[in-house]
């Protein structure tokens, strides 16, 4: 570790410390970073919050693993999600001279005629302006921070450092270098603004009626700097506009659609990333948060909706098992009695307060617990749906997502050209539609679990075994006689020219079709004798 990597980690350790977590330094190897009479074992109870607060004063690539670890419940535990999610990413700004130098060094010549100097909004690691192009367009222009890149990749590389340290020293099933990779993973396409113009461009393209998404001008628009059409609205989080629960139904109106008909979807939609247009629409802002499901993901959150409001526990449990890859430390049974348990405390909680999609996300987390993984966008969806939900709430108190959405996905799959059998239990609630398919892969790892724990029994009936090889035998038999008497009926007609003869039927003849009859009748007798009790034993 180079010079002015220590010099950055030392003031990492000060901060934590300075947030009482110096016995976790401590403990974890990192005594000699520490003031003597700092050194302290004891760990602090509320050692979330302290670890969030930390992030905030260390800033930057601290506050970007914050945000990305709150999202992510399969990485974490959930209190620490719960925290991190209050973690704001909020910069002071840089001078418009050093945006219009980022500019100057992505494009031969600037392409605006005009950038104005207040931003519309400051983070660690970018900024907005408002500006114009030299065709007089307006549009929102995201500069990158200089030497942002350089900066996170040393504090990743501080990041790493400290997580394999505590990695020694830590024995549970929590594997924090593979949090760091997925951080670095996560930072490279935050750093990368041609990935957020890809996930607006798709957005975009889906022509919604419901939404307004910003054009990318490809042209005008590099790793660092990615220019969108400008949007002319005033963002949910400032407005005082009296029609709310119009607004929420359109929101939700617009997630849905994005869920269940473009398969790609916005997963950030708090009121601060949505704008009210003056044509009545919502505009979309912010697009580093995507997520993407296929065909298998739609219909798998739509049968677990259903089971949810059918109040399947059992259901449930088998969704998630058959979309899931269950391990070998999954414990089936254990996984179905704390699915019934969250659904039961879930259906018992006050209605005003119940939400289907934190059940949702709920579940997905128990997953994670259970050692159940799913895709990777699952909990992103997840994230989505509460956010989505959230924000309509915050708009019309009296909101029910499931009252709503209901008919909303139905006209949705109906589009999509949905089979009719599953629309109709979906309307309907119906238990009766049948979906075995579905249910293998959850009973084959219940049977797995059942014989790693020793609890399954071999019964053998032998008498069954000798049923199976008397009816061999018989089949053999009638097999045979078939031939035989076909062979013999072959060769009565071959041979009717010669031998002696009876008139004018030759001897032979006569002969090989007598045989061949007799074949014949012994084969319709063990057919007609066939499961009648006085011939057939199988069940004596």
């Amino acid at each position: 570790m180079n010079t002015g990597n220590i010099e950055r980690i030392t003031y990492v350790i000060k901060v934590l410390s300075k947030h009482g977590l110096a016995g976790i330094l401590s403990r974890y190897g990192f005594s000699w970073y520490l003031p003597f009479f700092s050194r302290r074992s004891e760990l602090p109870l509320d050692l979330p919050k302290r670890l969030r607060e930390s992030m905030e004063e260390l800033g930057g690539a601290y506050i970007k693993l914050g945000q990305l670890l709150s999202i992510r419940p399969d990485l974490v535990p959930q209190e620490y999600c719960d925290e991190f999610a209050k973690l704001l990413d909020e910069v002071p700004p840089e001078t418009l001279e050093t945006v219009e130098q980022t500019i100057s060094q992505e494009f031969r010549s600037t392409p605006f005629s005009h950038i104005d100097a207040k931003p519309l909004g400051s983070a660690s690691v970018a900024q907005v302006h408002k500006a114009r192009l030299k065709t007089g367009k307006a549009v929102a222009v995201k500069v990158q921070r200089p030497d942002v890149a350089k900066a996170f990749s040393a504090d990743i590389d501080i990041i790493r450092y400290i997580a394999q340290k505590l990695q020694k020293h830590l024995h549970n099933n929590l594997n924090i270098p593979v949090i760091v990779d997925e951080f670095e993973n996560y930072t490279k396409k935050e750093l990368n603004f041609t990935i957020e113009a890809s996930h607006i461009d798709e957005i975009q393209k889906a022509d919604s009626h419901l939404v307004v998404v910003p054009k990318v001008y490809w042209a005008y628009t590099t790793e660092k700097v990615l220019t969108m059409e400008y949007l002319d609205g005033t963002k949910l989080s400032e407005t005082s506009k009296t029609d709310k629960p119009h607004i929420a139904k359109l929101l939700i109106d617009a997630f849905l659609e994005q869920i269940f008909k473009n398969g790609t979807f916005h997963a950030d939609l708090h009121p601060g990333n949505i704008l009210l247009m003056k044509n009545g629409k919502i505009g979309l802002l912010d697009f580093g948060i995507v997520g993407h499901i296929d065909k298998k993901t739609q219909e798998f959150g739509l049968k677990l909706y259903l089971a949810i409001i059918e109040r399947d526990f059992q259901k449930i449990s088998e969704v998630l098992l058959s979309y899931g890859t269950p391990s070998s430390r999954t414990d089936v049974k254990e996984f179905t009695n704390a699915v019934q348990e969250l659904l039961a405390k879930w259906w018992d909680s006050n209605p005003e307060k119940r939400k289907a999609t934190h059940l949702m996300h709920q579940l997905f987390i128990l997953c994670y617990n259970h050692n159940i993984q799913l895709p990777k966008d699952t909990i992103l969806l997840g994230k989505g749906m509460i956010t989505a939900e959230s924000t309509a709430k915050q708009l019309d108190p009296k909101f029910n997502f499931v009252t709503y959405s209901q008919p909303k996905i139905i006209h949705l799959l109906k589009q999509q050209k949905t089979p009719g059998k599953l629309l109709e239990r979906f309307a309907q609630r119906s238990k009766q539609f049948a979906e075995a398919a579905s249910e293998i892969p959850g009973k084959t790892v219940e049977a797995l679990d059942a014989i790693k724990q020793g609890r399954v029994e071999f019964h053998l009936d032998d008498t069954r075994f000798r049923h199976l090889g008397k009816d061999i035998n018989l089949s053999s038999n009638r097999l045979s006689y078939s031939m035989v008497a076909a062979a013999l009926i072959m060769a009565a007609a071959l041979l009717t020219g010669f031998g002696p003869k009876v008139e004018t039927y030759s001897i032979i003849s006569l002969i090989c079709l007598a045989v061949a009859t007799i074949f014949i009748l012994a084969l319709f007798v063990s057919i007609a004798r066939e499961g009648k009790p006085r011939y057939d034993n199988h069940e004596r």
